[in-house]
C-alpha cells in the first residue's frame, strides 16, 4: 500500500491511474457504482466471451462520452466490482461504435510483480493484441450498431492524451 495516499497527479506523471472493477476477468455481468458507493447491477453484456482483464473506469478522468474514461486491466486472477487498483498504462484501444468514439485505457496492476516486464504495447505479444482486437469488436455483437478497432495509442502517446 502506499500509491493510494499519492496524490492524482504525481500518478498520472508516472504512467499510472486508479482505476475501479466493474466486470472482472471472465465476467459478462457489468456493474455501476453510484455516487454513494453501492453496487449496482447493470446489465449483462453480451456476446460470447468474458471479459479478458478486470473492466472498469479511470478515477478523476473524464472520457469523450462525458463518463469515467474505461480501462481495461490485465489480470491472472479475477478480482470484484468495486476494488480499486493502482494500475500501469501500456497505452489505449480507440473504438468506434456507431457514430461515436471512445478510448479504452490498457493497463496492468501495478503491484503485479509478474507483469513488471511489461511497459506498452510493444511488450505484448502479437497475439494478445489481435485478441483483444477481436473481443472490442464483438463484445457489443448484440447492441445496435457495428463496434470496431480504428487504432491503437501507444504508452507515450495514450499518458500524453489522458493524463495531462
Amino acid at each position: 500500500m502506499g500509491d493510494e495516499r499519492r496524490g492524482r497527479s504525481e500518478l498520472h506523471a508516472e504512467g499510472l491511474v486508479e482505476v475501479v472493477v466493474e466486470i472482472p476477468r471472465g465476467g459478462r455481468n457489468k456493474f455501476e457504482q453510484d455516487d454513494d458507493g453501492v453496487i449496482w447491477f447493470d446489465r449483462r453484456v453480451g456476446g460470447p466471451a468474458g471479459f479478458p482483464g478486470e473492466y472498469g473506469y479511470v478515477v478523476g478522468i473524464e472520457a469523450e462520452d462525458g463518463d469515467a474514461l474505461d480501462a481495461l486491466v490485465l489480470c491472472d486472477e479475477p478480482t470484484y466490482p468495486g476494488v480499486h487498483m493502482i494500475a500501469r498504462v501500456l497505452g489505449a484501444f480507440v473504438i468506434r461504435s456507431g457514430e461515436e468514439t471512445e478510448t479504452k485505457l490498457l493497463c496492468v496492476p501495478d503491484q503485479d510483480h509478474h507483469q513488471d516486464h511489461l511497459r506498452g504495447l510493444t511488450d505484448l505479444p502479437t497475439n494478445a493484441l489481435d485478441e483483444l482486437d477481436a473481443f472490442f469488436a464483438a463484445y457489443r455483437m448484440l447492441e445496435p450498431g457495428k463496434c470496431e478497432v480504428v487504432d491503437h495509442l501507444d504508452r507515450d502517446a495514450a499518458v500524453r492524451e489522458w493524463l495531462h
